[in-house]
C-alpha cells in the first residue's frame, strides 16, 4: 500500500513562490503540478495544496501585521505619544497581535450585499404574482 508522499519545506517555498495573493487555490495547485511533474515529483492532492496555501497566505498576513504593529510602536515610541515604558513592554509583549490580528491585516474589498440584485425601478421585478 502507498501513501501520498512527504510534505516538505521545498513544496512551501514553491507554493508561497507561486502565490501572488490573486490566484486561486485551483490555478496554484495546477501551476504546482506542472512544476513538480517537471522536476520528477508526485503531484500533491489539491486538498494538501489548498491547507498550504492558507498556512502560507496566514504566515505572510502574520509578517505585515508584525511590521505594521513594529512601524507604529516606532512612531509612538519617536514622537513621544503615550508612555515609553508601554511602548517597550508592548515590543516585547507581542499579544495585542495576537489577539487582534484583524486589526492589522490588509484591507480587502468585499462584496456589499444585495449589490447584485437585479431590480426593477417600481419594485416588481422581484415580487411574484399572486395567484
Amino acid at each position: 500500500m502507498t501513501f501520498s508522499p512527504h510534505i516538505g519545506p521545498d513544496l512551501f517555498e514553491l507554493v508561497d513562490a507561486l502565490d501572488d495573493g490573486e490566484k486561486g487555490r485551483a490555478q496554484i495547485w495546477r501551476e504546482l503540478g506542472v512544476e513538480l511533474r517537471a522536476r520528477g515529483l508526485f503531484q500533491p492532492s489539491y486538498e494538501s495544496v489548498r491547507r498550504i496555501v492558507n498556512v502560507v497566505r496566514e504566515l505572510r498576513t502574520l509578517a505585515y501585521s508584525k511590521l505594521k504593529r513594529a512601524l507604529v510602536l516606532s512612531a509612538e515610541y519617536l514622537w513621544n505619544l503615550r508612555d515609553r515604558k508601554g511602548i517597550v513592554l508592548d515590543i516585547f509583549d507581542g499579544n495585542d497581535i495576537e489577539r487582534r490580528r484583524e486589526r492589522y491585516r490588509w484591507k480587502s474589498a468585499t462584496p456589499r450585499a444585495g449589490a447584485s440584485a437585479a431590480r426593477s425601478p417600481s419594485e416588481t421585478a422581484s415580487r411574484r404574482a399572486a395567484p
